[in-house]
């Protein structure tokens, strides 16, 4: 392991740490505004920083300013996924910055192939804002928050067009195994009102699909 790599995985378990620092603080912020804090402790996503940093540099091609961007996205998808379980809130500077830097990344190594990244954005959130739309119609309360279709549409500039799908099986497989794990937890069942943030089974679903894209399934 190189000196640099190994820089990024304690950089990672700092920021990790300070992301974990951060989501306490917004819950604490929130809390009277009715969002209920999910357990969660810095020492618990500071090595959940220097997790993305292990699996980027094990999964990404040598080239360290690529390293640099799958590093960075994971720590981003890190910390939308702490602060929604804590709070129900995926902030939209952080999804912002998890699609400016995707097209950034496609602007430098995916130039042949962008429109299908730009596809992917679009698909990612008009999917997920149809679901939102037709829910809230059809039932008359939320089942999505419009941040996991900005999420999805962020991580679609990352993943394009075909890795959109095995993003929503893959999210929608682990949150309905966290769900069901959780109620036994809390010896509690899970209803059409259960609060459940999707945003963090987004983000593990995305930073997966990244690392190993459909390509490499087959």
């Amino acid at each position: 392991m190189t000196g640099f790599e190994i820089f990024l995985l304690l950089s990672g378990c700092l920021i990790g740490a300070g992301i974990g620092v951060a989501a306490h603080r917004i819950a604490r912020a929130t809390l009277e505004k009715g969002a209920e804090p999910v357990a969660g402790h810095a020492l618990m996503t500071g090595a959940g920083g220097g997790l993305v940093a292990l699996a980027s540099i094990l999964f990404t091609p040598g080239d360290p300013l690529l390293l640099c961007f799958s590093v960075g996205f994971g720590w981003a998808l890190l910390a939308l996924a702490v602060i929604d379980l804590r709070t129900y809130i995926l902030p939209d500077g952080l999804n912002l910055a998890v699609f400016l830097t995707g097209c950034a990344m496609v602007t430098l190594y995916r130039q042949d192939v962008w429109p299908w990244h730009l596809a992917g954005a679009l698909a990612g959130f008009g999917l997920l804002w149809l679901v939102e739309v037709s829910y809230r119609r059809l039932r008359g309360i939320d089942g999505l928050g419009r941040g996991d279709a900005k999420l999805l549409g962020a991580v679609g500039m990352w993943v394009g067009l075909e890795g959109i799908p095995p993003v929503l099986l893959i999210a929608s497989l682990s949150g309905i195994l966290a769900a069901l794990a959780l109620s036994l937890l809390k010896r509690q069942s899970v209803s059409g009102q259960s609060m459940i943030a999707f945003g963090p089974w987004i983000a593990l679903a995305g930073y997966i699909v990244w690392l190993w894209p459909p390509a490499l399934w087959l």
